[in-house]
């Protein structure tokens, strides 16, 4: 959809009828007593009918458009699926509550970290409600809400249903990121943790592995179950951000908070207070999440993932026309 709402402005109008009346001008060998012919002739009733036809013909197009613009942002609430249009949205993964449900169960969880999980879902729930809520002045026929997540009329830009980009998402630099930090932060930790709850009970699989041999196995279950649990709860509230479709601003937030709430329990991971409790495997791979995680904060989410998220929800949600300096199309993030 070219143009919001599938409207045509008043400078496309004058340019369509100024494109048909030059058609259907004669040329310059023509007779200039055929120029003059008058508006109540025939044939300048037939071109008129003609200008108007194509008209009707266009504003439909556009409207068309912009409807099935709408359906298709509301339809990709994924940024790794592919662009499929007019299905429903896709089911969240089950995958982190299953595994946050299993590390509750097998005692891996402090209750300071159950404590913060809860006081974040209570504050974004909050957030997603005040967003929702209508303005003062807020009618039937015309609702306004605090924070919108989609543009007000029709044309909805690709930008919003994945505000970093197709370049960066596609790249390799992105992708390869996003693996270390599943292998480092979630495999990783995972077997781990399922080698310590088994070796509890079955001795023998501890003693397979000398480096595994710990001497508080509940206390390092504990320290490197937090991490993980809130990166469970971290990727099933995004989803649950993305199937609603909040406001980009606070779908941004959400990785951004859990990142830092997870710093301090990666800091008692990497900097135990008792080295002989914790095999220096073990203590290796919580200072590689360490660094992982405050470079992930500071070099991708802060300067790149909230800049992009902010920039495109005013270009495409709050804005009406934005008019950029000559040469300013890089300093301000217009993405292809």
């Amino acid at each position: 959809a070219s143009f919001p709402g599938g409207r045509i402005p008043l400078p496309a109008k004058d340019l369509l009828d100024s494109s048909a009346i030059l058609s259907a001008s004669p040329s310059s060998n023509q007779n200039s007593a055929v120029d003059a012919l008058s508006e109540n002739s025939p044939i300048q009733e037939t071109r008129g009918r003609k200008r108007r036809a194509i008209r009707r013909t266009l504003s439909h197009l556009l409207q068309s458009a912009a409807s099935a613009s709408t359906r298709r942002a509301r339809s990709t609430t994924s940024k790794e699926s592919e662009a499929v249009y007019g299905v429903p949205p896709p089911a969240i993964d089950k995958g982190p509550a299953i595994l946050a449900l299993a590390l509750l169960g097998t005692k891996c969880v402090n209750a300071k970290h159950i404590g913060a999980v809860v006081g974040m879902s209570v504050y974004f729930i909050g957030l997603a409600s005040w967003c929702a809520a209508p303005k003062i002045g807020s009618t039937d026929h015309n609702p306004i809400v605090n924070m919108p997540s989609l543009p007000s009329k029709g044309h909805v830009p690709n930008l919003i249903t994945n505000p970093l980009g197709a370049p960066l998402t596609n790249s390799r630099v992105y992708r390869t990121w996003l693996r270390v930090g599943a292998l480092f932060g979630l495999l990783l930790p995972t077997m781990i943790l399922a080698q310590l709850s088994l070796g509890s009970k079955f001795p023998s699989m501890l003693a397979i592995t000398e480096w595994m041999n710990v001497g508080n196995v509940g206390e390092v279950k504990r320290i490197v179950g937090g991490p993980l649990f809130l990166l469970c709860f971290q990727a099933l509230t995004e989803a649950v951000a993305r199937t609603a479709f909040l406001p980009l601003p606070i779908r941004i937030l959400i990785p951004v908070s859990y990142n830092t709430l997870r710093l301090s329990s990666l800091h008692s991971w990497a900097f135990s207070q008792s080295p002989s409790v914790m095999p220096q495997p073990l203590h290796a791979l919580g200072i590689i999440n360490l660094f992982y995680w405050y470079a992930n904060l500071f070099l991708f989410l802060i300067p790149v993932g909230v800049m992009r998220y902010l920039r495109a929800h005013f270009f495409c949600v709050e804005a009406v026309e934005v008019t950029v300096r000559k040469g300013g199309e890089g300093s301000v993030g217009l993405l292809p």
